[in-house]
């Protein structure tokens, strides 16, 4: 586990490397927000779904913080219940980011093939960007605070897990082809890959798995002795 004093450079280091994903998709994205208005699911619009996220997740992050906890006697029960939520928002963050890398970023590969401009928004890239982005954020963010503010003590030098647990999956976006870009195929396919498998791994072995590995034993030690002040 990495220790808190390194959180500044492992923040610089992950969003260089998400910058590395995010150029190709960007310089080349069209318009979202308009595609996204017109784009609709029985009757509601994508962009609907967007802002109703937002506004869920602001909500949410809002009554978490403002979580005053003194006072409250923390028994094993209550130990168990806090260290399972913790993992349940985990869980969920996984579920999405699988989603998401394992599936959506393969819908568009026919588009890929046909498309040869730039200025194009793709129809799985405008879901992960307007619904999973958000959920990202909402699950991986409300894991940090709910932590910090009724798991303080098991969130200490966990900082850099839970940043990489929700940060990373922003990169699991679709591949644009490089011959788009201005640039030499072979060292943009090399770099782009290297990059996006690096914080694939990073995301499961410096995020996801010390958080639950952590997680476990505190669950197991309150089932143990349920009335006991923890």
């Amino acid at each position: 586990m990495i220790s808190n004093k390194y959180l500044p450079i492992a923040f610089v280091v992950l969003f260089i490397m998400l910058g590395v994903i995010w150029w190709p998709s960007f310089s080349n994205l069209g318009d979202l927000f308009g595609y996204a208005a017109t784009s609709e699911y029985k009757d509601v619009s994508l962009l609907d779904f967007f802002k109703a996220e937002l506004l869920i997740l602001v909500t949410v992050w809002v009554v978490l913080i403002s979580y005053r906890g003194k006072g409250v006697v923390v028994d094993g029960n209550r130990h168990v219940k806090r260290h399972f939520i913790l993992v349940l928002l985990v869980v969920a963050q996984v579920f999405i980011g699988f989603f998401a890398g394992g599936f959506l970023v393969h819908q568009d590969a026919s588009w890929y093939q046909v498309i040869h401009g730039a200025n194009e928004v793709m129809p799985a890239q405008a879901i992960i960007l307007l619904i999973c982005y958000p959920l990202y954020l909402f699950f991986g963010g409300s894991a940090f605070i709910y932590a910090k503010t009724r798991l303080p003590v098991f969130l200490q030098d966990k900082q850099v897990a839970f940043m990489v647990l929700t940060f990373a999956p922003l990169a699991f976006l679709p591949y644009y082809d490089s011959g788009l870009l201005d640039v030499k195929i072979d060292i943009i396919e090399l770099v782009y890959r290297a990059v996006y498998w690096l914080l694939s791994v990073a995301w499961v072995v410096l995020g996801v798995l010390p958080i639950i590995l952590k997680a476990a034993p505190e669950i197991l030690k309150g089932l143990t002795d349920p009335y006991q002040e923890m």
